[in-house]
């Protein structure tokens, strides 16, 4: 178990051993010893029996799953099966929030769940990849020149299917969706959700899963969440060798818009209840902002809202730029306690953003175009944006260039 130290710098290095033989250190170091744990699956007996008086002082759980190495099918070795990974990350889960279960609520807990193999970690070393030379895998002098087979990618990020008792005391990814869900009925007092996908998939698998998420947004988001993030990985490359492994399944373009729309119209009724959104290449602006309009609410709790859009681009004609603007706008009027509203785009050459602020205590707001390429903002839309201001309210108008930059977040 690794806790973090208090001190940082190399001269105090040996300060959080005081708190161990003096209750005074204690005091003034435990706070910061037991803020943040990273742990493993090795660490969870200690857990249990090592902190207990200082439960009330960690704010944060890291547990960090390590899966075995994978091995390649190409060379013809054994390779550990999936639900062999899915077990090692069940047990571990579990075991985890049976632990948590006997702790009483003091403060807000963040709990982040991470899994990856050792070959994983290798394709984050840039450095070793230079100096890569593979052929038979794809790789010559540091460049890959072939791209992996569907099943190599598959086994990288094939979904995981956790067996959640649903008898567990109140406890309560990329996984499916039903084991979000179970997930999620177990915490009685979760407030944020982050939810990070990988685009890797087939079409027609992708389209499945978007139905699931619809229901799940729409069924199974707990009424006392306050804030949601979804982030979609908008890297195409991969996604693109799997589709095209297999031209005859088809793109079902009409399913895609169809599934996508419903997505939007389930996020838009359920940010109603929100505080905090953000969502990323899951869903596009457009149809988010279309959704709200059909709805007769007013979204009274919304602070911040994040979306990206297509409709962002410099290949797009600017009066599709100027209507979607507006449409944020006029859905901006019915959210009285937002503060901030951002859309954006990060596709290669196209990176920008619209970054909508209100500032309370100065009563002015500030509409920001931040980009690679310059977009001229109509007067139409600026005068759009002047009334969202509560009262009399002074608009500000800035620009930010970015140069050199193919993606923005």
């Amino acid at each position: 178990m690794y806790v973090q130290p208090f001190a940082t710098a190399d001269k105090h290095r040996g300060w959080a051993q005081c708190a161990a033989v003096c209750k005074e250190w204690q005091t003034i170091l435990e706070p910061k010893n037991f803020a943040q744990l990273a742990l493993e699956p090795s660490c969870l007996d200690d857990l249990e029996t090592l902190v207990i008086r200082q439960r009330p002082l960690v704010q944060h759980i890291c547990l960090n799953i390590d899966l075995p190495r994978y091995a390649c099918r190409v060379c013809k070795r054994n390779d550990s099966m999936s639900s062999h990974r899915s077990t090692i990350i069940s047990r571990a889960i579990l075991r985890l929030f049976s632990i948590l279960s006997t702790w009483q609520p003091t403060g807000r807990l963040t709990l982040e769940l991470s899994a990856s193999s050792p070959n994983t970690r290798d394709w984050t070393q840039q450095e070793k990849a230079i100096r890569w030379h593979d052929p038979k895998h794809g790789w010559v002098d540091g460049q890959q020149v072939k791209t992996p087979s569907p099943p190599a990618i598959m086994r990288l990020f094939s979904p995981l299917c956790l067996n959640v008792p649903q008898s567990l005391p109140v406890l309560r990814h990329e996984l499916f969706p039903e084991v979000l869900k179970a997930l999620w009925e177990k915490l009685p007092r979760l407030e944020s959700i982050v939810y990070e996908l990988w685009r890797p998939r087939r079409h027609h698998y992708q389209i499945a899963c978007a139905y699931e998420l619809v229901f799940l947004v729409q069924r199974s988001v707990p009424k006392h969440v306050k804030r949601v993030s979804i982030f979609k990985d908008f890297n195409n490359q991969l996604t693109l060798a799997l589709n095209n492994a297999m031209p005859h399944l088809g793109r079902d373009i009409g399913t895609t818009s169809a599934v996508n729309l419903k997505l939007a119209k389930a996020f838009a009724a359920k940010s109603h209840h929100l505080e905090h959104l953000s969502i990323s290449y899951k869903i596009d602006a457009q149809q988010f902002f279309t959704s709200c309009q059909q709805l007769p609410c007013t979204w009274n709790l919304l602070h911040s809202l994040t979306l990206t859009s297509s409709t962002l681009a410099r290949t797009v004609p600017h009066q599709y730029i100027y209507t979607l603007l507006r449409n944020a706008s006029s859905i901006a009027l019915r959210m009285p306690q937002l503060k901030t509203m951002v859309l954006w785009n990060s596709e290669p050459r196209q990176a920008c953003a619209v970054i909508h602020q209100q500032h309370t205590a100065s009563a002015m707001g500030t509409l920001t175009w931040r980009g690679t390429w310059n977009l001229e903002l109509s007067d139409d839309d600026v005068e759009s944006w002047k009334k969202v201001a509560p009262g009399p309210c002074y608009l500000r108008l800035e620009k930010e260039a970015l140069h050199d930059v193919d993606s923005f977040p």
